[in-house]
């Protein structure tokens, strides 16, 4: 049937167990679909309005003209930032603390590397010298964040940005900017008590910008793993008890699936959506949980040795997230569950950044998952309900090439792959992978170079819901991203990134574009 609908004369079906439509109106709609592909590869859909208004008779859920890996758009009743402080605002202040920042830390390390005729160093003044050197911004607190450390309880606070704009190509040129504080405490009891006791997780933020990828590119990859809707609300919380000797931990509480199963390992080493965060169509597939809109779960883990590990999680699968608890706190449980499950694989060490004094290591994690949602989903071409919808996915992280002993410098590689059925999934199919480069330069051991790609395709049963109202046949998208990660101070990360993205949003006829700009990461 899909070779026919493809090569055939007619490739129009009317729905399982119905006649086939006469060849003579199987013509008339192809002829009116030519039509309607024409006018709209003339306009490229730049009017917006008109782009969401065609999307809209697929539902929600294959609305792919837009991001449709992405639904994570802001609802239309979502209460933000108290208006006092305009989100505009906020930025221009952040923006000016952190250029003063830069300034201090560029100055130091300047001033730490001068030296007089003598061949001494000028030595730096006192503040700025314990800003260079600090692991935080802050500081250790007079040593009271050490002290606490040291009984179990850890604090991490910082902002980060993505400022990107798309000089070529694109529905309209434009620069966007999208910024996050995010504030999380992680408390071990049994430290605390010398007991057996939980682990205690609990991390909220506020985030507000704009969307390069919906508003600008109309991409399905998002050019910021960073980008969902602006909000200032609780993220998640939960606790985590180990039993058996660490040989296995649950967890009850809030959290984001996509935290956990189809999470890229080397996330922070790109900005691109789908390679920086999770995989980009578990939400618009399954409605797996994401953060900051976490949802209430449960997990439970296994962990048989040190190379090995089973989990499985039930998650609530809210379908309007943002919407339905719009602050965090409302432990909201609405539509149908998501059961996800992995097992994965380590080599060498769970940490993928270790490396040994006495040797070379070459740590590696390989896992294959699933997400399974157990309500209805609808066929956009039979309308039909279907009960059910799962996604499967692989996903390795290998460092192959290690410069010396006692250091992680050297060459690693990422790839994953997912799948799901493209009856009632819009992006059925993702592929990512590359490549990062760890201390690329002598000098700069701290730094890496990366590269990666995004491969999105259109399923072609969506395909069919197209053609049947007239509007273009889809493909896949493919997009790329270079970045280099400066670490200016162990407190301060700049990222610059140039991305191309061919066929976009799945349309070869709307032309290739590119987005550059630059990440940056202070840690308070």
């Amino acid at each position: 049937m899909k070779k026919e609908h493809r090569e055939g004369l007619g490739n129009a079906f009317p729905g399982k167990g119905k006649a086939r439509w006469p060849e003579g109106r199987i013509a008339e709609l192809e002829s009116k679909a030519r039509l309607k592909y024409e006018e709209v590869h003339r306009e490229d859909y730049r009017d917006v309005e008109e782009a969401e208004a065609n999307a809209a008779i697929f539902s929600e859920r294959s609305n792919i003209l837009g991001v449709a890996m992405y639904p994570k758009q802001r609802p239309t009743t979502f209460p933000t930032f108290p208006t006092i402080i305009s989100g505009s605002c906020v930025r221009r202040v952040i923006s000016a603390v952190l250029f003063v920042v830069l300034l201090m830390a560029a100055c130091a390390t300047a001033q730490n590397k001068a030296s007089d005729s003598s061949g001494a160093a000028f030595p730096l003044p006192i503040t700025a010298q314990r800003i260079a050197d600090n692991q935080n911004l802050l500081g250790d607190w007079g040593g009271e964040r050490s002290r606490l450390a040291g009984k179990g309880v850890n604090f991490e606070f910082y902002y980060v940005s993505d400022f990107l704009g798309n000089p070529s190509g694109g529905r309209n040129p434009g620069f966007t900017d999208w910024g996050r504080i995010r504030g999380t405490v992680d408390v071990d009891l049994g430290g605390l008590t010398e007991s057996n006791a939980p682990v205690f997780h609990i991390t909220g933020l506020w985030q507000n910008g704009g969307n390069l990828g919906t508003e600008h590119l109309a991409s399905i990859a998002n050019p910021s793993s960073l980008v969902s809707a602006p909000t200032f609300r609780l993220d998640s919380w939960w606790f985590q008890q180990a039993l058996f000797k660490s040989h296995m931990f649950i967890k009850v509480g809030q959290f984001a699936g996509q935290d956990f199963y189809g999470h890229q390992e080397y996330g922070w080493s790109y900005l691109l959506g789908p390679l920086g965060g999770s995989l980009g169509n578990l939400f618009s597939t399954t409605y797996e949980s994401f953060d900051p809109a976490s949802t209430p779960a449960a997990e439970a883990k296994v962990v048989p040795n040190k190379h090995l590990y089973l989990k499985s999680a039930v998650l609530a699968g809210n379908r309007n997230p943002y919407a339905d608890d719009p602050t965090g706190f409302g432990f909201v449980r609405r539509d149908s569950p998501v059961v996800v499950s992995e097992i994965g694989y380590l080599t060498n060490s769970p940490d993928l950044q270790a490396s040994s004094l006495s040797r070379k290591l070459y740590p590696g994690k390989y896992k294959f998952g699933s997400s399974y949602n157990v309500g209805d989903f609808v066929d956009p071409v039979t309308q039909a309900k279907r009960r059910g919808n799962y996604l499967l996915y692989l996903m390795a992280n290998q460092a192959v090439y290690r410069k010396e002993v006692g250091s992680n410098r050297g060459l690693d590689l990422d790839f994953a792959i997912d799948w799901s059925p493209d009856a009632v999934n819009g992006i059925n199919e993702q592929i990512t992978g590359g490549f990062r480069y760890n201390g690329p330069i002598p000098v700069r051991k701290q730094d890496t170079v990366s590269f990666g790609f995004v491969y999105s395709k259109v399923s072609d049963h969506f395909d069919r819901s197209y053609l049947l109202q007239s509007l273009p046949v889809l493909g896949a998208e493919k997009a790329f991203e270079l970045n280099y990660m400066f670490q200016a101070t162990h407190w301060l990360v700049l990222q610059p990134a140039v991305q191309y993205y061919a066929d976009r949003g799945a349309n070869s006829h709307r032309g290739d574009a590119v987005a550059a700009g630059f990440r940056l990461k202070v840690t308070f």
